[in-house]
């Protein structure tokens, strides 16, 4: 019989900080600095500054001025983008759209992680204009971190997550599961597993309250050795209603959702009512999206 092995911790050896120096950018840094404080990680910067224009900055740099005094600065993304100025930095090899640009680097430089700050751009304006952190998280192969505008700043010495909610609708090639038990292992963190059903559809044929809670439970894998039991949530509606709702009454650290990789990428990425993006665009915490494993 084969025998699962456990899996202690995510490794984040390489985490990759995209910002256009916006607000929501000081924030995204902040998270980025605490993850990699925690982890040890090494950190690439990529200045995005419209779709043809990009700057890299290594880990090395990166590394020597924010373990420095700017790690107490208040405006960490001016430090940044002194950086950007004064130090020697690359071109990104490939030209194209955003996504296509960061999934490149992502590539060549084994990043675990990519931190990104959101407009929360959604509704009409999203509609025209599109998202780029959606256009992101749905092409990049890597986990996502994005901070909405709504989310506070972390401490970035001290990153402390104690609740984290996991919205499943039981995909079964998600390994945003997985993810969320490990961080919750990590930082000993309850762990709310939530199912958005669909409003009044309960017939015959559909399942029971228990069964559903107990599908819920089975979607930790076992090799995650969960700490304690999750709490099991279930709920009917929009789902993007019911997410930000059970988010703000756990008041939640983070959410993870799973991302689906679209065909074509560019139309699903501006529908409004996607909700990986609303949730994005609302949520009071980082949302972590974990692309699906390629079938």
């Amino acid at each position: 019989m084969e025998t699962l092995e456990p899996v202690t911790s995510l490794s984040l050896k390489n985490i990759l900080l995209a910002t256009d120096f916006s607000s929501g950018s000081e924030t995204a840094l902040k998270y980025a600095q605490a993850i990699a404080h925690r982890h040890a990680s090494h950190v690439h910067a990529i200045h995005v500054d419209g779709p043809d224009c990009y700057q890299l900055l290594d880990p090395d740099a990166f590394s020597i001025t924010f373990n420095g005094p700017a790690a107490k600065s208040e405006h960490g993304t001016d430090v940044l983008r002194g950086l950007m100025q004064g130090l020697p930095i690359q071109t990104p090899l490939r030209q194209g759209a955003i996504w296509e640009v960061i999934a490149d680097v992502v590539a060549r430089n084994e990043i675990d992680l990519l931190v990104l700050a959101s407009h929360g751009r959604h509704g009409i304006p999203k509609l025209m204009l599109g998202s780029v952190a959606e256009d992101v998280f749905r092409n990049v192969p890597c986990p996502v971190l994005t901070v909405g505008p709504d989310v506070k700043a972390c401490d970035a010495r001290d990153l402390n997550i104690k609740k984290v909610l996991l919205a499943t609708h039981f995909e079964h090639n998600s390994a945003a599961p997985l993810h969320a038990a490990l961080l919750a292992n990590e930082f000993q963190a309850e762990l709310t597993i939530l199912h958005v059903g669909e409003e009044h559809k309960i017939d015959a044929g559909a399942k029971s309250d228990g069964e559903i809670t107990r599908q819920l439970l089975s979607t930790v894998p076992p090799e995650a050795c969960l700490w304690r039991k999750p709490v099991c949530v279930l709920k009917y509606g929009l789902p993007s209603d019911k997410i930000l709702e059970a988010a703000h009454q756990l008041r939640a650290d983070l959410i993870v959702l799973g991302a689906r990789h679209p065909e074509p990428a560019k139309i699903n990425s501006h529908l409004p009512w996607a909700t990986a993006a609303r949730v994005i665009a609302e949520a009071e915490c980082p949302v972590l999206t974990v692309r699906e494993k390629e079938t």
